[in-house]
C-alpha cells in the first residue's frame, strides 16, 4: 500500500492559506436575536466583513492561553463558560467575537462598508507565545527582529501579506477600508509601514509627530534597532543611537512615523469583566446630590519605583515625589530609587501635599473601586504606554484629572463621530500638560461648584461608553442582566459601532450623513428624549 500522507502542518502555509479564504456562503443564527435581545448597534447601516485568518494569527494561539494572557472568557470547572478579566488585552478576542454574533457582519463583500482583520498578537503572541518560543517564529534566525515587539511587527506583516494576497479587497482601497486592532502598551509605534493606511484600534493614542518609545522593558523599546525600525516602520527622525540619560528623552532615537492619527484611527477603552463595574454602575448612591467624597484628588498604582527612567514619562514618580504623605515611612527620602540605580531630581520630599491628597502605590483597605468611589478628581497618567485610568475614574463617578501630553484617550472625537460632541472630554474631565503638574492642585482649586457638579453628572452620563455591556453571551440570564445595567443598552460597543460608521462615511462607502441619520444615532444613544 502506497505511504500515509504526511500530517499537515500546524500552520496553514501561505500558499495554501491563500486558496483557502472564501466567503462564508451563510452565517450562523445570531444568538442574541435567538435570545430575544438584540445589540443596539444593530441599528447602524454600518456591516463589516470579517477575515476568516490562518490559525497561525488566531485560534491556534488558544491553545497556549493562561492565567495572565488569557481572553477575555473562560470556561470554568463546570464547563460552564463565564467572562473573566484575562490580559490588559482581551479585547482582541471580546470585539472579535462581538463582531461574530453581530448583525453588522456581512459574508457579502459586496455589501461591506468595512473589512475587519483579526490578529491575536498582543493578548496571546508577545506573551506566552514568543517568551516561550527557543527561537524567532517569523523573520527565521536573523539578529533583527528576535526581541518581543520586533517579532509583533513582523507578525504582523504576515497577515498583511495574506490579506493581500487571499482576497481584492485590501488592494482596491489600498488598505484604508481595513481595521485592525493593536492592544499593546505601545502597539501602533511598531505596526509595520503596510498597516499605516488602514484604520487602527488601539489603547495608545499617542500622536507625536516624532515620537519617542518610552517602555520600560528593553524587549519592547521599538526604538532598540534603528535599521528594524527604518526597515519595517518608517524612517527615523533622530539620532540613530541614543540611551537613557537623566532626562526621558536625552539622546534617544526618535520615530518619523506617527504612532496615532487622530481623523482616522481611534481609541478603545480596555476591556474590563463585569466585575469591575456592574456595583457602581448600578449604585444610585454614586449619582445622589450633594454626595461627599471623603479625597480631594486620588491616584493608586505602580509608581516607577522599579522601572526604568521614562517610564509614565516619569509623571507617576514626579507625583509620588511632590504629593507622598510625609506621615508615611519611607527607606529613604533623599532620592527615588528606581531600577537603574537613584535619582536626587525625583526625591519624594512630599512638598505638594495636604490633606486629601492620596498618592499610592496600592490600596490596601477597602478596595481599589472604594477609593475611586469616595473621590473627587483622580489623576490619569500614562504607564508603559496606556492606562486604564480614565476609565476607572468615570466609571466610578470620578472626575479624571488627565496629565499625558500629546496623546488622545479613549473614545476621544468618537463621541462627536456618533453625532453626540456634548459628551466629549471637556465636558467630564480636566486636561493639564505634563509640565503643569506641580500646579494641579491650584487647577482644581480654582474649579466652581456649579462646573464640578456638571463635571460628575457628566461622568456618569458617559460611563457606560467606556464599558461592553453587549459582549457576546451564550446565556440569555447573563446577557438580560449585562444590558440591564447602568442605563440599559448604551455602552462601548455601541459607540464604537456608530464611530465606525462615521469614519466609512468619510471613506466614501456610505452615503453622507443625513438629518435623520442624525436623530436616528442620537436616539439610539437616548439623547433629546430617544429611547
Amino acid at each position: 500500500p502506497p505511504p500515509p500522507p504526511p500530517p499537515p502542518p500546524p500552520f496553514p502555509l501561505r500558499s495554501e492559506a491563500a486558496s483557502s479564504a472564501r466567503p462564508l456562503p451563510r452565517l450562523a443564527p445570531l444568538r442574541q436575536e435567538e435570545q430575544g435581545m438584540p445589540s443596539a448597534a444593530a441599528g447602524s447601516p454600518l456591516r463589516v466583513y470579517v477575515y476568516e485568518m490562518p490559525s497561525e494569527f488566531t485560534t491556534a494561539l488558544l491553545q497556549y492561553r493562561g492565567v495572565h494572557s488569557a481572553p477575555h472568557r473562560e470556561t470554568n470547572v463546570y464547563g460552564a463558560s463565564q467572562l473573566v478579566q484575562g490580559s490588559l488585552y482581551a479585547m482582541e478576542t471580546a470585539l472579535h467575537e462581538w463582531l461574530l454574533d453581530s448583525r453588522l457582519r456581512t459574508a457579502d463583500t459586496a455589501q461591506a462598508h468595512l473589512f475587519f482583520v483579526p490578529v491575536y498578537v498582543s493578548s496571546l503572541y508577545l506573551w506566552p507565545i514568543h517568551g516561550a518560543s527557543t527561537a524567532p517564529l517569523y523573520g527565521g534566525r536573523r539578529h533583527r527582529g528576535a526581541t518581543r515587539v520586533q517579532q509583533a511587527t513582523l507578525m504582523l506583516r504576515a497577515a498583511a501579506e495574506y490579506v493581500r494576497s487571499a482576497l481584492p479587497f485590501w488592494n482596491a482601497s489600498g488598505g484604508a477600508d481595513h481595521v485592525w486592532m493593536l492592544l499593546h502598551d505601545e502597539a501602533p509605534c511598531f505596526a509595520p509601514r503596510d498597516l499605516r493606511p488602514s484604520l487602527l484600534l488601539t489603547h495608545y493614542g499617542y500622536d507625536a509627530r516624532r515620537p519617542l518609545s518610552w517602555s520600560s522593558y528593553a524587549d519592547d523599546d521599538w526604538l532598540r534597532s534603528p535599521a528594524f525600525y527604518e526597515e519595517h516602520i518608517g524612517p527615523l527622525a533622530g539620532p540613530r543611537e541614543g540611551k537613557r540619560e537623566g532626562r526621558p528623552d536625552g539622546g534617544r532615537p526618535r520615530g518619523g512615523a506617527a504612532c496615532f492619527e487622530r481623523g482616522k484611527d481611534l481609541v478603545l477603552p480596555p476591556w474590563k469583566p463585569p466585575s469591575f463595574w456592574r456595583a457602581p454602575l448600578s449604585d444610585p448612591g454614586l449619582a445622589a446630590p450633594g454626595r461627599r467624597r471623603g479625597t480631594y484628588l486620588f491616584f493608586a498604582g505602580e509608581l516607577g519605583a522599579k522601572r526604568l527612567p521614562g517610564y509614565s514619562h516619569d509623571l507617576r514618580q514626579r507625583a509620588e515625589a511632590l504629593f507622598c504623605d510625609p506621615r508615611e515611612p519611607r527607606p529613604r527620602r533623599d532620592c527615588l530609587e528606581h531600577a537603574a540605580g537613584c535619582r536626587s531630581d525625583l526625591a519624594p520630599n512630599c512638598s505638594l501635599w495636604r490633606p486629601g491628597v492620596r498618592v499610592v502605590p496600592h490600596v490596601r483597605r477597602g478596595g481599589y473601586g472604594a477609593a475611586l468611589s469616595d473621590s473627587t478628581y483622580c489623576l490619569a497618567l500614562p504607564g508603559d504606554g496606556w492606562s486604564s485610568r480614565v476609565l476607572d475614574a468615570v466609571v466610578h463617578g470620578c472626575v479624571p484629572v488627565i496629565v499625558q501630553d500629546e496623546s488622545a484617550m479613549f473614545f476621544e472625537g468618537a463621541f462627536s463621530l456618533a453625532g453626540a460632541p456634548e459628551l466629549e472630554y471637556s465636558s467630564f474631565s480636566l486636561r493639564l500638560t505634563e509640565a503643569e503638574l506641580p500646579r494641579v492642585l491650584e487647577a482644581l482649586d480654582a474649579v466652581t461648584a456649579p462646573r464640578l457638579r456638571a463635571m460628575q453628572a457628566a461622568a456618569l452620563r458617559v460611563r457606560d461608553y467606556f464599558v461592553y455591556k453587549d459582549v457576546y453571551a451564550p446565556y440569555r440570564y447573563e446577557r438580560k442582566a449585562l444590558l440591564a445595567t447602568g442605563r440599559p443598552r448604551q455602552d462601548g460597543f455601541l459607540l464604537l459601532a456608530l464611530a465606525l460608521e462615521a469614519r466609512a462615511r468619510q471613506l466614501g462607502k456610505l452615503p453622507p450623513q443625513t438629518e435623520e441619520g442624525r436623530r436616528r444615532n442620537r436616539a439610539l444613544l437616548e439623547l433629546d428624549g430617544g429611547a
